[in-house]
């Protein structure tokens, strides 16, 4: 049986928890979302999975239960809103959203998570609303290139892609039940996925075939997924895993060479900035290298990180139990966001 990404977090001995807050609700049916209010941070009783930067240097931070937390000063308040994947009120908006990405412009996004769930926007992320993905699985996370190109992977082998701005997703499917839990473009014809049995993917022409880079050996039950990949360009890119496995390529993924991080730990989440890669993961856990590679570990919370993103000397790392940490110094120090 593959790994769910939820079951990555029980691995690491997280406890998801549901619930959102259901009262005090202010329905906007222009923003089809419903505004829960403005807070210092998240509740610790839910589960965070994707942050993004828009150039204004405003964060959005998606989670559990159709969550969305967007904050313009810097981390130091959020508003908080539940988005409407489905009809209803907010207590039949119960599928949670794991990735959110915009263009480097700031002013298309995409978010994708449980059941197949795509909402867009095109104004910057104030308002989002549901396309049409054709699917049912869980889309675990996405890459977006500009405003007509997007890409999302999945459970069931899903991989997908759209030309045309999400009017329409093109699906691919690999080795049927096969997980990707992670997918990056170059470019809009140039991308990667890596998933389940150390599988490493690549395309060349915008996701209609794929060829296999690395691993996929599905009968090898030893090895365990690859989560997140990182690149600096076509030839350089970075993959780490669920035991600590790191491993990277300065050669198109012809060849690839492992790295030791200083503790053996899974790694759920990677990112570049200033020269700098960073990984977030099991218990708090934040590790960098320099471009001399060499590795570094800070701690800042004892919470599973899921995602990190930044812009310049600005960045963000959430995780669970409502977890946010924000940097001024490029990760130098990480200061708990309460």
């Amino acid at each position: 049986m593959g790994f769910r990404r939820c079951s990555l977090w029980a691995l690491a001995g997280a406890v998801m928890l549901a619930g959102l807050f259901a009262g005090g609700a202010i329905s906007s049916g222009a923003t089809g979302a419903t505004n829960d209010g403005k807070m210092a941070g998240a509740p610790v009783w839910t589960s965070l999975y994707g942050v993004a930067i828009r150039p204004d240097g405003s964060a959005y931070v998606v989670g559990s239960k159709g969550l969305l937390l967007v904050s313009g000063d810097r981390g130091k308040s959020w508003d908080m809103q539940t988005l409407h994947e489905r009809p209803g009120d907010v207590l039949y908006q119960d599928r949670d959203l794991y990735a959110i990405r915009f263009t480097p412009d700031g002013k298309s996004g995409w978010i994708v998570g449980e059941r197949g769930i795509i909402l867009h926007s095109d104004d910057g992320g104030k308002s989002w609303t549901r396309q049409k993905s054709g699917i049912t699985g869980n889309l675990f996370n996405l890459a977006v290139v500009d405003a007509q190109h997007a890409y999302a992977c999945g459970e069931d082998g899903l991989l997908l892609s759209t030309g045309d701005g999400g009017q329409t997703w093109k699906s691919y499917k690999y080795k049927g039940w096969l997980i990707f839990f992670d997918i990056n473009y170059t470019d809009a014809n140039s991308g990667w996925a890596v998933g389940e049995f150390e599988t490493i993917l690549h395309t060349t022409d915008g996701g209609q075939t794929w060829s296999l880079s690395h691993g996929g050996n599905t009968t090898d039950f030893t090895v365990g997924p690859y989560l997140s990949i990182v690149l600096t360009d076509p030839q350089h890119a970075l993959v780490t895993g669920l035991n600590g496995d790191v491993i990277s390529t300065t050669d198109g993924g012809k060849s690839w060479t492992a790295q030791k991080l200083p503790e053996t730990v899974a790694t759920y989440a990677a990112a570049q900035s200033g020269g700098r890669t960073w990984l977030g993961g099991e218990g708090g856990r934040l590790i960098w290298a320099d471009a001399g590679g060499k590795w570094a570990v800070q701690r800042p919370t004892f919470n599973d990180i899921t995602s990190v993103a930044f812009l310049g000397n600005a960045g963000y790392a959430v995780g669970l139990n409502g977890t946010i940490l924000r940097t001024d110094n490029a990760g130098g120090q990480w200061q708990v966001v309460k």
